[in-house]
This record gives C-alpha cells, structure tokens and sequence, in this order.
C-alpha cells in the first residue's frame, strides 16, 4: 500500500528517476513559484467542500495546523470500527462527522434510515462516482454503474429479477460443474487443506458469469480470470488511492501498481467482450433483428436503445455487484458453519426433503427457510460494510432532528443495529435459527427473510437504492451452500481462529483462512 509517510530507502522507484535535488535547490530559478503553486493548491483544496454544521460532533478533526486529511485519515482506517461503536454507544441517536477515507461523512444512526431512504436529494450513483475515483482510467467499471443513463441499473432491476424464474436449475447445474474443476474431492477419503476465500471466489465468479455471459463465455478461463482480479484489484485500488489527497490522485494513480492492474484487465475485458458483441450483431442484422440469445449481453443492448454504454465495462460492472458481496457472504456462511457445525445435519435434511420433492425451482430455495436464516444470520454478523446507504447531497438536507447536512456532503446510516442488543438478544452470539424463530413473531414474517431490508438489518442496504441484485445473490449463495454441504466434509484446522478483515468501513471475511474439508456422498442426485 502507498504510505505517504515513506522514508528514503521506501520511496518507490518510480520516484527515484527524477532529480529530487535540484527540485528542492532554493537556488534554482523556478523553486519559489513551484513552492507558491503548491502552496496555493494546498489552499484551494484544504477550503474547498461542504461547510458543516459546527453543533455536529466530530470524531477525528483535524488539528489546527493540519491542512490535510492524512491523520485523520489513517486513524480512520485502523481504528472505524471502535470509534463508531464508542460514539453510538455513548449517543444512540445522534449523528455525527468523521473524516473517512473516502472524505468527510456525516453518520446517522438507524433510526433515520427510513427518513432518507427515498429523498431524492441524496444520490447513491454520485457517492460511487466519488468514492471509486470514476473519472480515473482503470475505474471504468465503477463509472458505468454511475451513469446518468442508468442502463446498468435498468439491467438489474429489470431483466437480472425477472430472469430470476428461470435461472435456478442453470445456476446448479453450473454450480456442479465448476465444483468438479475448482474443489474436486479428495482422494481416499482423506482430508485436505485450503483457502476457502480462493476457491468460494472462483466458484461464484463462474456460475455468475453462466447467467451474464451464457454457456459462450462462463467457461472462458481469461475472462474469469478478469472479473474476479477486476474485482480485487479495483476494491484494492480504491482504498489506497483513498490515502492520498484528492488532488494528487490523477498522478499518483500512474503509479499504483493496483491501478495499473486495473487498467489491464479492462483491456483484457474489451479485447474479450468485443468481439463476441461485434459478431452477434451482425447475426442480429443478418436474422432481421432477431437473437436466440438471452443474458446480459442481450439485455444491456435491449435496453440501451440508443443510449451510449461500454459493453465490455457494462459486464465488468455484473461482476463487480455479483463477485466481491456473494462470495465474501458465501465465505462468511461456511465459516460460521463449521465454528457450529450443529446445524449442518438439519440444514442437509431441509435441502434433501426440499429437493426430493421439487427439485431445483425458484420455490424450492425460498422453501429452505433454516438456509435462508443461516445466510441472514452470517449476514447480520459481518456484513460487507459497518455503514450503509451512502449517498451524495445534491441539496442541503434539514433531518427531522434540526440535522443540516450540506450540499456536496456525504451521508451514511451506521448499521449497529445489527450489534444492538437491544435490537437483538445476544447479538455477538452466532444463532442460525434467529430470523427462523422471527418468522413466527406476527409482524416479523416478512423482515426475517434475507432479501428483506430495514433499519435494524442494512445487510443489503435500505429504501430506494438496496441492493437491486440482493433477489439474485441469495439464489447464488443458497445453491453454493447446498452442494458445498451436501458434496462435502468441513471443519476447521485445530487452533484456527477466523478473523474479520477491517479496512476504513469495509468488513471483509479472513483473506487467510485455511479449512479442512473431504468429499462425501451426496443423499440425492443433484
């Protein structure tokens, strides 16, 4: 990671090809213009932004010499999580300011979730555009999910959730095969290790891939290489670019070795994409406009209608909603599984009742009411983000508290709630049967499904711009954990201790977890 703060013998060697000395020689002409130049940019950039109520507290200010966020900032990243817990705890409901890695944020506790879920004067798509440096080469994946066409969201919201009834038995019969490729079963019986972050990853990226790209690309070993590197790379390449001062980031970004990864793959990712567009258009041309083809390639050229769109970035864009959030949760399920390993006997004899009697239907995952708990439950315990709903202010903001929040802002609901326990009994305590035992609370039926959303579980965000692929994304992780339970043994090394990766707001599942598992013989053919 790029540190500012870096000495001599660290300074990178990008650094060292220019002549540091003669820079810095007060007696070289052009020294004191370069330092007033400096200087004055420094100015522009440390007055610039949103002026902020001063009655909201500040968790991290800057000191009274400080004229840029990179204390502030680094205190963030290794500390978020106890300085949010601590604020919330003493002040339950009130908000308060923190300079973030992604700038300055207002956090609001949940109980104003559903006042902003739907107000039209906070926009989820800006706060992507500035958080994920889309007008960077590299970020164009981030970019095109931000654009004011919003052909992608269309996409998703439209064609991904109505494909959704025939998309169960592709997924599993994709699922089966990838297995066979990417964890196959031991031999002899025997148990073998490995890191369950490497392999759940290139699972989901494959079975994603079979409903976006079709049976044509799913198997493509260059693109699945693309969407799950994009996805690493690009989450990487953001947070350390966070690090450096907005107006050094069109510079340093050349440097990165992160970001220069990210322009590569969306090379890759044209030189993949484009062709396989060119050629189908032209059958479409030659058939009268007709096509026998229906994924997302299909989609984003139905619904663009015109309208300008990177065909190649637009899929890197399903990638980055599917990949990154589905197997981080699809990881953090099979962990906590085998940390309780009580509930993989029910949980098999619900899939093996389930599917012996229907098979592999839409209606059979929403049947499995003890997976869908389990998922929610792991969700609830370590979502993706301790924050949620993040939106730019386009016009100031006046909460029903007195809060003002100012135009160009940045605003996001804390998700303690998920930790509270007067929200939830025993909340540090994993319970798989949690959202099962509320389904059968009146009023509750409907918040205890996963795909459910509210103030006191953002796993999937809230209001008008909750996850739209949370319906798609639940399907995938119930089909992975169906044939990674009912194919194999797991449990964990003796001594291991999973660990919860935490970057600024970000909760990620342990990069380095190593599992045991072997193979088994599933009850019923799959």
């Amino acid at each position: 990671m790029a540190n500012p703060s870096a000495t001599p013998s660290s300074i990178p060697s990008w650094m060292e090809r220019f002549d540091i000395k003669s820079m810095t020689d007060p007696s070289a002409k052009p020294f004191p213009y370069l330092v007033t130049a400096f200087l004055l940019i420094a100015l522009v950039y440390t007055l610039q932004g949103p002026r902020y109520p001063k009655n909201i507290k500040h968790l991290n200010p800057r000191g009274p010499l400080e004229f840029s966020d990179t204390r502030p900032k680094k205190e963030f990243v290794a500390r978020s999580r106890e300085m949010i817990a601590n604020w919330f705890k003493a002040n339950p409901d009130k908000p308060c300011r923190i300079i973030s890695d992604v700038g300055e944020v207002t956090l609001l506790p949940p109980k104003f979730a559903n006042e902003i879920k739907s107000d039209e004067r906070l926009n989820f798509a800006k706060w992507s555009y500035k958080a994920f440096h889309a007008h960077l080469p590299g970020f164009e994946g981030f970019r095109e999910g931000s654009r004011d066409s919003q052909v992608v969201q269309e996409v998703i919201m439209r064609d991904l959730t109505k494909y959704l009834n025939k998309v169960t038995e592709p997924l599993a019969q994709e699922t089966s095969l990838a297995l066979l490729d990417i964890l196959p079963k031991p031999a002899n019986d025997e148990w073998s290790t490995i890191n369950i972050r490497a392999k759940i990853l290139p699972i989901i990226a494959r079975i994603s891939s079979r409903v976006f790209l079709g049976e044509e690309l799913c198997r493509n070993e260059e693109w699945l290489k693309v969407t799950q590197q994009y996805t690493i790379d690009g989450m990487r390449a953001a947070e350390e670019l966070r690090l450096w001062p907005a107006v050094l980031r069109p510079i340093v970004h050349w440097f990165l070795p992160s970001c220069q990864r990210c322009r590569a793959h969306v090379k890759v990712a044209r030189s993949i994409i484009d062709p396989v567009l060119k050629k189908r258009r032209q059958e479409k041309a030659a058939n009268g406009g007709k096509t026998e083809h229906d994924d997302a390639i299909e989609w984003f050229e139905r619904t663009a209608k015109g309208r300008y769109y990177d065909p190649a970035v637009a899929q890197l864009v399903m990638s980055l909603a599917a990949i990154h959030t589905t197997s981080d949760l699809t990881c953090q399920v099979m962990t906590n599984l085998m940390q309780n390993p009580e509930y993989i006997a029910p949980l098999r004899e619900e899939m093996i009742q389930v599917l012996s009697e229907g098979g592999w239907k839409k209606t059979s995952l929403y049947s499995m009411k003890l997976l869908d708990s389990v998922i929610k439950e792991s969700q609830r315990v370590k979502p993706v983000g301790m924050v949620s709903m993040r939106r730019y202010v386009e016009k100031d903001l006046k909460l029903s508290d007195g809060t003002v929040i100012p135009k160009g802002g940045i605003v996001a609901v804390s998700s303690h709630n998920m930790w509270n326990p007067e929200v939830y009994d025993q909340p540090d305590k994993w319970d798989g049967r949690r959202f099962l035992k509320m389904r059968e609370t009146a009023g509750k039926e409907n918040l205890a499904q996963l795909v459910s959303t509210g103030p006191d579980h953002l796993g999937f965000g809230h209001g008008q711009h909750a996850c739209p692929g949370r319906f798609f994304a639940a399907n995938e992780v119930k089909i992975a954990v169906i044939y990674l339970l009912l194919n194999y043994e797991w449990r964990l090394p003796e001594g291991a201790d999973p660990q919860v990766r935490t970057f600024g707001f970000s909760m990620g599942v342990d990069p380095f977890l190593k599992v045991e598992y072997k193979g088994r013989q599933a009850e019923i053919e799959l």
